[in-house]
């Protein structure tokens, strides 16, 4: 796919400037998307209206846009926009849409948004494929290209390459079919890989299916199917009739047999041949030899059987039970007496309903070798002109796949076949199974027609009943759902989503040990790294889409628990489709001003799709204390959860008057308000997180656990044990307010990063009278002003300053957040002998740390709490 990936974008007025795929819901939508930010150039704000011809090139170009309706709501309604005027942003998205659909990927989504940046804008439109998806926006931007430049451009050629992409990565349609089915009963599905493998539920509820063939299929049930002689014999065993065999390695056998029945043969590999190596209707020994050559190249052994003639049927059977019942025909021309066979092939192709591969309700054929044995035993080739009214099969089956037709026939299956088809499907022990049987008809018992069973597949196609050619259409993916997942039976984990502008560490670590407690195998992901089981598997930010489907691929656990950071949200999405309980601790003002976050407002925004994207079962929790924290409420589908540090907040009393929860602190004792009782779980002091109730900046996050612990029906016995024993040491949660003594002097370690950390951390130390020494450092992705304020803050913190250069600088060059940072400080009035500068994190610790002693306090800020740990444990230092 990479070769698709790297097609150019053709030189031009419109740049693209950045291409990203966003998984799971996120801030432009509650879907994946394609997001395209596109540069217009010396086009910004030019309207189409003002292009000259530009709506006549688009015409030619892509004629089909005419059923765009656009905001029109008719017909022609997007080129009367375009007529109108519209900006170019605009029609690249519905360009990309379009080129989509007619590659056989209907997509029907699409919005263009204007960016920070003057003239830039981000196209966003959803995709079947991602692959396609990307690739259908440059294409997009290279017809608008050419249309402005007057140079060519060939819409089939784009469209060809999609169509390519189509068949090598979407989903086949049986895969495909049961998907939507599972979606449609708000099953969850993850893609395992570029194939037909995928995951059905999460957690240790999933199933996996590739194609028809299902993790509860039966391995020795499928080797039995392939091999066809094992399976010939069991059913003969089963009295279903088939027809007689005889396993040969010489031609020797195969013409003796001929000899002894007078009939016309068949012969075709042992095992596993997809029709491969498959002759019918062999008379002469010669056509016999050269058949027997054939499918000696694909089995050292081969199955000969005679000729039966009638018409072939697929029964389906799903659990043991029939389900669907078709006749299948295989591909033909009829001869006109003027056309070649070639030319009659081209004609069967062009009809509507044909595609190339499997996407389409009918296959073109593809001429083969079966094609061409198939010409060469009637003495024809490709050139020939067919005779008029001759019928000419092109294959032997009547397989989809190899362009063949079916038509439904389930409603006239006699009950004895039905009865026959789910006993063949025992005895070989495969939940779904196709049958294939020859016979006049299947409206009669097989045994009184003449009528065998041909053989079974493991893993049917059920295009040929989910989009017969003629007849009744089946739902047979609801079956096999209904197999995975019987009535009553879980799908899908619980998932908690944690989101903020402070706490989002510590409280999906709260709420992990909580779980953990009322015996709960958790999945944990955050930006300290990935766990399964309280087991750390990998270190580093784990927040982003790829670690999400980690954890819920995982068949071990019952339960997730991921921390949703801003930067998944706006770059690559949540990763999830819906969680049970979205949590949104508080918003304050933090990274404003990159990616497109022009206010605090539109942060918050971003950020409410967590409380969005919740199961209309589950729960958004949601801080009634922070306003733009409470009017998410008002986008809120599913249940709603307030918390609040101040029992008579308004909000919280008349949300849980009216029956609904509310968690709350009084005077110190968090209650739970619930249908109008007041439930009382422990005091705040008593919590290890609060460090006797000091730490103030772990209240909302004690708070929203407790919320959605109780929403989640966790005692409150094992929520009030859970508090009580959940320690800020370095190994839980290291790097947040960990207290570690070193002998005559403390040390604290925390990842105050922001205004609102940094005041909070103010406050808490406010509590104690020892000379603090900060140690402190900014992230490069704050604005100067930012940075600045930060040291501002800490003159009014600390008694010494160690400024020192972090680890984040995101591009700034060496030494200038130092600069900021000491700026700020002397700014606020803090004496320049007071503060010392390093380039070098781990000197600055050191250093600092040689400071303490009696009475002295050093505090060191630190996004690598893992390497400040190890340079304190070397100095000596000891968890408290």
């Amino acid at each position: 796919m990479k070769a698709y990936l790297d097609d150019p974008i053709h030189p031009g007025p419109l740049r693209v400037l950045d291409i990203r795929v966003m998984h799971g819901a996120n801030y432009f939508s509650g879907g994946p998307v394609v997001i395209m930010r596109l540069d217009l150039g010396e086009y910004d704000e030019v309207f189409t209206n003002q292009i000259p011809g530009f709506l006549e090139r688009l015409q030619a170009l892509l004629p089909t846009l005419a059923e765009h309706h656009c905001s029109e709501g008719k017909t022609l309604g997007f080129f009367s926009r375009v007529s109108e005027g519209t900006l170019l942003g605009h029609v690249t998205e519905h360009v990309t849409i379009e080129l989509q659909t007619l590659a056989g990927m209907d997509v029907a989504y699409g919005k263009t948004r204007s960016t920070s940046a003057k003239g830039v804008y981000n196209v966003v439109y959803r995709f079947f494929d991602e692959v396609a998806g990307v690739v259908a926006g440059k294409a997009a931007v290279n017809m608008m290209n050419s249309i402005l430049l007057g140079r060519p451009f060939d819409t089939a050629s784009a469209i060809t390459t999609l169509v390519e992409i189509r068949e090598k990565r979407l989903l086949g349609p049986s895969t495909q079919a049961i998907v939507k089915e599972a979606r449609q009963r708000g099953i969850p599905f993850l893609r395992l890989d570029e194939y037909n493998l995928v995951q059905l539920g999460t957690g240790r509820y999933q199933k996996r299916i590739r194609a028809t063939i299902t993790s509860d299929t039966d391995y020795l049930a499928v080797e039995t199917a392939d091999n066809k002689r094992l399976t010939t014999l069991m059913l003969t065993e089963a009295g279903i009739p088939v027809p007689e065999t005889v396993v040969a390695e010489r031609l020797e056998e195969v013409i003796e047999f001929q000899a002894r029945l007078k009939q016309p043969l068949v012969i075709k590999p042992r095992e596993r041949h997809m029709r491969k190596g498959v002759t019918v209707r062999l008379d002469s020994d010669e056509e016999i030899s050269e058949a027997f050559g054939w499918a000696r190249q694909f089995d050292e052994a081969v199955l000969v059987q005679p000729f039966v003639s009638g018409n072939t049927y697929r029964v389906l059977v799903i659990d043991y039970q029939m389900v669907a019942a078709a006749q299948v025909t295989p591909p033909v021309v009829v001869g006109d007496g003027r056309h070649r066979i070639t030319e009659l092939i081209e004609i069967l192709n062009r009809e509507p309903d044909r595609g190339v591969g499997d996407k389409s309700k009918l296959t073109r054929v593809e001429v083969d070798e079966i094609t061409q044995r198939i010409l060469r035993g009637r003495g024809y080739s490709l050139d020939t002109v067919l005779p008029a009214g001759e019928t000419l099969p092109l294959k032997l089956s009547g397989s989809l796949r190899s362009g063949g037709s079916a038509r439904d026939v389930t409603d006239e299956v006699h009950p004895f076949n039905r009865f026959l088809a789910e006993r063949a499907a025992k005895v070989i022990g495969l939940n779904v199974a196709g049958l294939d049987i020859v016979a006049p008809s299947l409206s009669t018992p097989i045994l009184e027609n003449g009528g065998v069973c041909i053989g079974a597949t493991a893993a049917p196609d059920l295009r040929l009943h989910l989009s017969p050619t003629h007849g009744a259409v089946r739902a047979v993916a609801g079956p096999i759902v209904d197999m995975l997942f019987p009535a009553g039976s879980k799908t899908r984990i619980p998932v908690f989503s944690v989101t903020g502008t402070l706490g989002k560490t510590t409280t999906v670590n709260l709420l992990a040990h909580c779980l953990k407690l009322a015996r709960y195998h958790v999945g944990l992901t955050s930006t300290e790294g990935l766990s399964i089981s309280d087991k750390m598997l990998m270190k580093g930010d784990m927040t982003y889409p790829e670690h999400v489907a980690l954890v819920l691929k995982d068949p071990t656990i019952d339960c997730a628990v991921l921390e949703t950071a801003r930067e998944g949200i706006l770059r690559r999405g949540i990763g999830y489709e819906l969680a049970d309980f979205g949590i949104v601790l508080n918003m304050y003002e933090d990274h404003v001003g990159s990616d497109d976050i022009r206010y605090v407002e539109d942060l918050a925004y971003a950020k409410s799709v967590v409380a969005e994207q919740v199961y209309d079962d589950g729960y958004a929790v949601l801080n009634a204390d922070n306003d733009l924290v409470l009017d998410m409420r008002d986008r809120v589908r599913s249940h709603l959860a307030l918390f609040s540090r101040s029992y008579s907040n308004r909000d919280v009393r008349e949300h849980a008057d009216a029956g609904g929860l509310g968690v709350v602190l009084d005077r110190g004792d968090i209650l739970v308000l619930k249908d109008r009782n007041t439930l009382r779980v422990t005091n705040i002091d008593e919590i290890p997180l609060t460090h006797q109730g000091k730490a103030h900046q772990n209240y909302d996050n004690i708070l929203a656990a407790v919320a959605a612990l109780f929403a989640f029906q966790i005692p409150l016995e094992t929520i009030r044990y859970g508090l009580r024993t959940f320690y800020p040491d370095p190994a839980k949660l290291p790097g947040r307010m960990n207290v570690i003594q070193m002998g005559d002097f403390t040390v604290l370690v925390d990842y105050a990063h922001n205004r609102e950390s940094y005041l909070e951390l103010k406050e808490f130390l406010r509590h104690f009278t020892q000379k603090k020494l900060g140690v402190i450092d900014a992230p490069g992705d704050r604005s100067d002003h930012e940075i600045i304020g930060l040291g501002e803050i800490a003159a009014r913190t600390y008694d010494e300053v160690y400024v020192y250069e972090g680890f984040d600088r995101r591009g700034r060059p060496i030494g200038e957040i130092a600069e900021l940072l000491k700026h700020g400080l002397v700014t606020a009035g803090f004496a320049e002998d007071r503060i010392t500068t390093f380039m070098e994190p781990e000197a600055a610790w050191r250093r600092a740390l040689g400071r303490g002693g009696p009475e002295r306090m050093v505090v060191i800020l630190t996004g690598r709490a893992e390497k400040t740990l190890r340079v304190i444990e070397a100095h000596g230092g000891n968890a408290k």
